[in-house]
């Protein structure tokens, strides 16, 4: 009984020892982004404008969808750097207007973007820095994060602005104002009322400006976004500064995306509670249980063993009183007189 009592106990500080172990230090090294990800979402608009190439002109208060999907490279991912590569589709019922491909690789902790596993844009290398696809795991602050833009292809603030309810989950709200940029040049020459030029204008030669307001509501608990929303105004601009529309759209994922969004947050919320809070606490009062129960086995229920006559309590028993037997000398006859010496005789 003793012996188990003394296992319990040491059973027990394991435990206590294992669980902030646990929480400091295993789910610091667990709690990662999954390298296995995929979401495909949808964004749209029911009074967008979008320049018509093939017809030469602007087309305003149309419907417009942007499908955006995420996929995950496992192979190019590891133990550290996780890679997503991403695919932005705008379309005009089955008609596209614009595309864009990117690809990103973050650490999988801090979710900041490195370029060690070939970061490009439109499969063209290009450098990357600051945050991307999603913000800190598991560690979101109300503060600016510093968000890279693909189109503009730099960072731009994101800047903390509030919290919100979105589908059932306490959101932080950020929003992130991106300057108009220049982002392409044409090689062709286009119509001059596209840019409010008259008909009579000769044909001009444009570049593209890129402006939007993006806003995401964030899931503080993963760092996945829930809902976004992103109000484009890229523009047509001669070197004369005359502007016209390229596209301009108030792009809103839709509700079935919000709640995708939302249910595969839940389920990686759920796993970030698992491993930081109730593991931890099992582990302790398991531990606890088998210190307490350990301890009482020891202490009381170890028996001494019971007292033998004639000895100490609890002690060795006494050393039986052992008498003496006479031993005869060599010679000696019982009850006869000793001989004392070689010479001696026996008198009649």
């Amino acid at each position: 009984m003793r012996r188990g009592g003394v296992f319990l106990v040491m059973l027990g500080a394991f435990f206590l020892t294992l669980a902030p172990l646990c929480r400091f230090y295993v789910a610091d090294r667990v709690i990662a982004a999954p390298m296995d990800y995929y979401q495909s979402v949808t964004l749209s608009t029911e009074d967008g404008a979008f320049f018509d190439r093939a017809a030469n002109k602007v087309r305003e208060d149309v419907p417009l969808s942007a499908n955006m999907t995420v996929r995950g490279d496992v192979r190019s991912g590891s133990d550290k750097t996780a890679v997503w590569e991403a695919v932005l589709e705008v379309h005009r019922g089955k008609d596209p207007i614009a595309l864009v491909s990117y690809r990103m690789a973050f650490d999988r902790r801090t979710s900041e973007l490195t370029d060690t596993k070939g970061a490009t844009v439109d499969q063209v290398a290009v450098p990357q820095s600051g945050y991307g696809l999603i913000w800190p795991v598991a560690n979101v602050q109300k503060k600016t994060y510093q968000f890279y833009d693909v189109i503009t292809q730099r960072t731009w603030p994101m800047r903390y602005n509030g919290t919100e309810r979105v589908q059932g989950i306490l959101t932080y709200r950020y929003v992130q104002q991106i300057e108009p940029t220049l982002v392409a040049n044409s090689k062709k020459t286009i119509d001059p009322r596209v840019v409010g030029l008259p008909k009579n204008h000769k044909p001009v030669k444009v570049g593209r400006y890129h402006s939007a307001t993006v806003t995401m509501w964030v899931d503080p608990r993963t760092g996945m976004p829930i809902k976004q929303q992103q109000a484009v105004d890229s523009t047509l601009r001669t070197a004369d500064g005359d502007e016209g529309t390229f596209l301009k759209a108030d792009l809103v994922l839709d509700e079935k995306g919000q709640k995708a969004l939302a249910k595969t947050s839940e389920e990686f919320a759920d796993r970030i509670v698992l491993i930081r809070s109730i593991l931890p606490g099992a582990s302790m009062i398991i531990g606890l249980i088998m210190l307490a129960i350990g301890g009482v086995m020891s202490l009381f229920l170890s028996g001494g063993g019971s007292v033998r006559q004639g000895g100490p309590a609890g002690g060795s028993p006494a050393p039986a009183q052992v008498k003496p037997v006479p031993v005869n000398p060599p010679g000696v006859i019982p009850g006869s007189p000793s001989n004392f010496g070689a010479g001696s005789q026996v008198r009649n």
